[in-house]
Parts: C-alpha cells; structure tokens; sequence
C-alpha cells in the first residue's frame, strides 16, 4: 500500500505536469506581500531577466503585465469575481487572455494562482477574418453580410414592439457615366470618397453600410416611444439623412455624383430586412423619376403595382401544338403598359435575378427564355455575356412604328438575339419589320381571328405565338388559324375531339394499373400496407428502377439505397407517401404534356413550404397531396369527381378539389392567380393568411429548384 505521502507526492508531481504546458503561463502568489510561490517554466520565460521570486509578484508578475493587480483578490480593488476570463496586455502590449482562482495549495495554505496565454497572432487573424467577412474591402466599411447580421440582432425586439427605425437606400446618380467615361478607377476613388465623406460624419458613425456596386445603407433604430409618432421618427432621420446629400466628384473629372434616398420605416413597412429594403429601393427609384439628388419615403400606394411584380419569379409556359415545352415566357402582368417599346415580360434585372435564383443556365436543354426588350440589351458587356441560344427578346409593337423603332429591331438582330414581336395588328404588320422577326404575338383586341390568318400565311418563316390560350376550345381555333406555338394553359384540360372517345373506350395501361395502385396506396389517411407496395414495386423491373433512382437522386438526398425494403426503412411512413406519390404521377402522366407534371409538382412542393407558416397552420402532407392530385384527372381523362372516386383521399381533400367551399380551396385558387401572375389577388391571399412576401418567392423557388433536380435524375 503507499502511504499518504507518497500519493501527495504524487498528485503534486501530476499537477504540475498539467500545470507546465509549454503555452501556458502559470504562477501562484501568497499573502499581503504577494510572495511568488510557484511559476512555470513558459511564466519564468516570459519575464526573462525580470523574473525573481525573491522580489514578489509586484516587482516582477505584476510589473510586467499591466493591471494585473486589478484582477487579483488580494490587489488594490478588491470585489473582483476570481474564475472569470479577462484580457490583459503586458509592456510591450502583447494581448493574453488570463483568470485566476483562490485554491489552497499543496501545503494546504491558501493561493492564488493566475493562467495566461498569449493570444497575440489569434486576435491578429480573426481581425483579419472578420475583415475579410465583413467589411468591404473596396471602402472598408461594414458588408451586406455584416449588415443581414447587425439586423437579426434587431428583429427580435423589432417584432416585440421594443424598436422602430429607418433603413436608407442609396446610390449614386450618373456613376454609370463615370465608369464608362472615366475608368473603373475613378469609379472607385469616388466611392471611397463616399464612404470617407460619411464615416467622418458622427451621425452616421456605424451605421453605414456598402451592399455592393455603387449602392450603399444607412440603418438607424431607436425605442419607438422616443420621438412619439411614427411620423415625428421618419422627420427626424430624412432630415439627419439629408446631411448625406452632397456632390461628388474628383479632380479634373466634369461629372459629378449626387445621391437618389430611398427610405423605409419598420415595424411600418415590414419586420424583416429584406422587405424593408425592397420598398426602400422602390422609394429611391421614386427619388430619380423625380429629379435625382433627393429623398424619398416609400408609401404605400408606391407598392400597389410593385410589390409582387419586383419581387416575385414566374415562368409561363410557351408549348407546340404537341403540347410540348418550347420554353417559357418571365411574365409580369402589369396594368401599367409601358410605351417606350419595352413589354411586360419582366426586365433584364429581372433575367438575372431570375437566372440566379432558378439556374436556369445549368438546365441541360433546348428550352428557350423570352425576356422584355431593355436597352441594357445593346450595352457590350451584356451583349457578350446573354447567351443568345437561352433568351428570346420580346419587344412591345407601338400603333405607328418611327425610323428609331425600326433601328433598335435592327441592332438587336445585327447583335445576335432572335426577337418577338408583340402587338402585331393590321397596321403595324410592315414587311421591313416583319423580316426581322422570329416570333410573332398578336394584338388580340385589334386584330381578329380572319385578319391573323391572313397575316400568319403570307409569313411563313415567322412563328406565330397564340397567347391566352387557357381552354382546348381556343387551342383548337388558334391551331385551325395557323399558329405553331401556344401561350396558356389549355394543356391542363383533356383534348376534346377524344375525350368521351377515350373515356368510353381506351383501357388503362398496365403500367398506370401499377402507378394507380401505388397512389391509391400513397393517398390512403389509414396505415400503408408495405407489403402490397412491395410487391407492386417488384413486379416491374423499371418502377423499381425509377423509384430507387429517384430516392438516390439529388432532390431526395438518400445514397447507395439497392432494395425497396431499405428504401421503406429509411424513409419511414409519411416520405414514403410523398415519394411514391411523385413517382406515381410521373409514371401516370407519361404521355402527357410535361408541363402537367412540372405544375403538379411544384404546387405540390410549393404548398408544402408554405403550409407551416399560415396564420392557421395546415398540415404540409396533405396539402402536398392536394397539389399533387389538382390536376391528375386530366391523365386520365376523367372529370374530378370520377378521378376521385377511384381514390381513398380525405373528405376535406376531396371537398376541396371538388368545390370551392373546401379547406384547401383557396390555396388552389392560390396556384391559379400565381401561375397566371394575378398578383392583386396573389397578394391578397398571402395577406390574409399572414405569410410574408419574400417567404412565398422563396418557396416558389425552392420548389422549381426541386422540381429540376428530380426531373434531372429521374
């Protein structure tokens, strides 16, 4: 057995293994005179010829680091917690973090001892890390990043009532000029000189923001009782704000940038960062048409025609008479009809944002875009950069076409883009015109039916679009009149010349015999038998393939799943419904137009995103059920209710697809006015239902992004 003091003996000799890590400073000190009682080997190398513990903890430990004695319980102040971290500095300013405890020592007296490690060169590189994420490297003040972060901090207390603010939107006028003229230099050294301008400004100390380009933020927040009203608030920091207002410009450089304001409030404009800058930059948009060099504060009425026109995506189909995908239309069904040429397809700022937020450039075929003409169009950057085999240019036909008209319609087509014409009429149908066209849309209040025959014959080379075409009774009449090319969504209808004929006659393949049962299987509120599912599957060899590469896919996440069995075990009762029911409905669908697929789908998807974020919250599988079966009766060329009978759905599933007293009802009213871009009674609903703007555009995204990446591995 050891003796009590060998294991003291011991003990020590492990503590002071622990204690001499060769980073690590340590050293303990004793009584009112602060007598050094141990030091490491690292604390006794760090003081060099300054250490000696004969002279005490003040003329040696406490000499070199400065205010050591300040955290020290038998120092001067006295009330410090020991146990806590702190920072200290020694002479010759290295940074250490360090803390200290009162511990009784070997001998049983108590001490207190000090860690501190030197962390000189971290702080040096986070600096340089925080630098490099958060401030921008051009003028050196803070990020977009840095701003999204400085603002989650605020929501909270923004959505509790405990502050109110204003966020600036800014960018310069005529800093394009500058560019072009001048060089990207200068462009540079003036927004430098911005930024230096305004960070010297003590008003605007760490507010300022650079979100990249030529536009910068200002954020500005306060308790909402400070200045009494909302409308005292927003006075106040216009007129603080105005101070911004300057000319800038550099030597020996004639023009000059003044600054167009765009100012939001919240809570009064939106809680969350991305809606308060939206109408921020509605109202700086509002400062320019009104002169440049001014402020302006959103309002309301700003945002009636805006708010989802700016910020929401949407892809309208454009299909053969085959009802194959062409390609699809980026629509905006403004009211306002612009006439300077451009049409209500959404702009190139749009095409980019769109282009970003769908990939469509890494969508791997021949499916085309038709985008809205905009000057930018002709700008040498942008002509390099635009692939021409992806966008189709869509211009607005003007009643009386000038030489000017004529000369933009030529440049485009000398710089590469094929062009449709929209608006065509029996007036403005010129040859000269007409030569340069690829695509063609009528005006359908201007020129009837006889007329765009006429037309549609004697130019042959020219593919003429039919728009609005949302019955099969118009896709019939458009298709008797010539055209080869169908806007609407007439596909979701079943053909009529062989609707009854096929009803009455054509039996369901074995194929949809199979796919039938699973999404009869996959519908069902009750338990899901796995083993007649298994069985299904294992009867054809290629839904088994199908489905275990849709479960391998990119859009489903899972790796290596070989056998149905494993697949069910990995995805457990509510996927499995969900994933059989896409499968089944591709499987179905397999001879009908793909579009029927893709808005089955992504109304299915899309719902199921929205679903937890109503103000009374639905369940997300049932209503990705709904939007999976809104428009399968058309596959299978049955009305609604004779679909519905051969499917073990819901009553509140079934009332919905049926009528429009459902609970799910007026989601699918939702998807209509969405895909038909009817953003008055968009916005409507999503108000009614409390969910936020940018909340549905992100959705909507995230299911077409799906729907791509399942469509592209199955």
């Amino acid at each position: 057995m050891f003796s009590k003091k060998n294991k003291n003996t011991d003990a020590e000799g492990v503590l002071k293994n622990i204690l001499n890590q060769p980073d690590l400073n340590v050293f303990a000190v004793r009584g009112r005179k602060c007598e050094v009682i141990f030091a490491n080997a690292a604390a006794k190398a760090r003081l060099g010829s300054d250490y000696d513990m004969e002279n005490g903890c003040e003329l040696s430990f406490a000499k070199n680091y400065q205010k050591l004695c300040d955290y020290c319980p038998s120092g001067r102040k006295s009330g410090k917690k020991t146990g806590a971290y702190f920072e200290i500095k020694d002479k010759s300013e290295r940074t250490y973090i360090a803390n200290c405890n009162t511990v009784d020592w070997f001998d049983g007296e108590p001490a207190v001892v000090f860690f501190t490690r030197d962390i000189t060169k971290e702080k040096e590189v986070n600096k340089k890390l925080y630098s490099l994420a958060y401030l921008d490297q051009l003028t050196g003040i803070p990020n977009r990043r840095k701003l999204q972060d400085d603002f989650a901090a605020l929501e909270e207390l923004i959505r509790d009532g405990m502050l109110s603010g204003v966020a600036a939107l800014f960018d310069l006028d005529h800093f394009k000029a500058v560019n072009d003229t001048y060089g990207h230099n200068a462009g540079d050294m003036i927004l430098r000189r911005l930024a230096e301008h305004l960070s010297a400004n003590p008003a605007f100390g760490g507010k300022l923001y650079r979100l990249g380009g030529d536009e910068f933020v200002l954020l500005f927040s306060d308790a909402p009782d400070k200045f009494g009203t909302g409308e005292k608030m927003l006075e106040h920091y216009t007129g603080l704000i105005s101070m911004a207002l300057c000319s800038y410009t550099l030597p020996n450089i004639e023009i000059s940038c003044t600054l167009s304001i765009g100012v939001s409030a919240f809570p009064k404009h939106g809680s969350n960062l991305s809606e308060i800058l939206r109408k921020a930059d509605i109202a700086m948009y509002n400062a320019k048409t009104k002169g440049r060099n001014r402020i302006c504060v959103f309002e309301d009425q700003y945002d009636v025609a805006q708010k989802f026109k700016d910020l929401f995506v949407n892809l309208q189909p454009v299909l053969y008479a085959s009802r194959e995908t062409f390609g699809y239309e980026l629509v905006d069904r403004g009211d306002d009809n612009s006439s300077d040429g451009e049409d209500n397809t959404i702009n190139l700022s749009g095409v980019n944002r769109t282009v970003d937020a769908l990939g469509l450039e890494d969508i791997k075929n021949d499916l085309r875009f038709f985008i809205s003409y905009s000057s930018q169009l002709l700008n040498p950057t942008v002509s390099k950069t635009l692939p021409r085999d992806k966008f189709i240019v869509q211009i607005n036909l003007p009643e009386i076409i000038t030489k000017n008209d004529a000369g933009i319609y030529l440049n485009l087509r000398k710089s590469g883009y094929k062009l449709t014409l929209v608006g065509l009429t029996e007036n403005n149908a010129l040859k000269e015109v007409l030569t340069l066209a690829d695509f063609c849309k009528f005006n359908n209040e201007k020129t009837k039916t006889p007329a765009q025959k006429k037309i549609i014959q004697e130019n042959p080379k020219i593919r003429f679009i039919a728009t609005d075409i949302d019955t099969p009774e118009e896709y019939l009449m458009a298709k008797n009149a010539g055209f080869s090319l169908y806007q609407g969504y007439f596909f979701s209808h079943s053909k009529p010349e062989v609707y009854e004929e096929k009803r009455k006659t054509k039996d369901i393949s074995p194929m949809k015999v199979n796919y039938l049962q699973l999404l009869k299987h996959s519908s069902t509120t009750g338990y899901m038998n796995f083993s007649e599912i298994s069985s299904i599957i294992s009867s054809d060899v290629a839904l088994t393939y199908k489905l275990l590469r849709i479960l391998n896919s990119a859009a489903v996440g899972l790796r290596n799943v070989s056998s149905v069995s494993m697949a069910v075990a990995y995805l457990g009762e509510e996927n499995l419904k969900q994933w059989i029911a896409v499968l089944a409905l591709r499987g179905i669908a397999e001879d009908q137009p793909m579009e029927l697929v893709r808005m089955s789908l992504i109304r299915a998807r899309f719902g199921e995103m929205l679903a937890p974020n109503f103000y009374i919250k639905q369940d997300p599988k049932k209503v990705f059920m709904v939007g999976l079966l809104s428009l399968l009766h058309v596959a299978f060329e049955m009305s609604k209710a004779e679909f519905l009978e051969e499917m073990p759905v819901s009553d509140e599933i079934r009332e919905s697809l049926l009528t429009k007293d459902g609970v799910y009802s007026a989601l699918l009213q939702f998807y209509e006015d969405y895909e038909y871009a009817n953003w008055d009674d968009v916005s409507a609903f999503t108000e009614s239902n409390r969910l936020n703007s940018q909340l549905v555009n992100d959705s909507y995204i995230s299911a077409t992004k799906w729907y791509n990446d399942l469509i592209s591995e199955a």
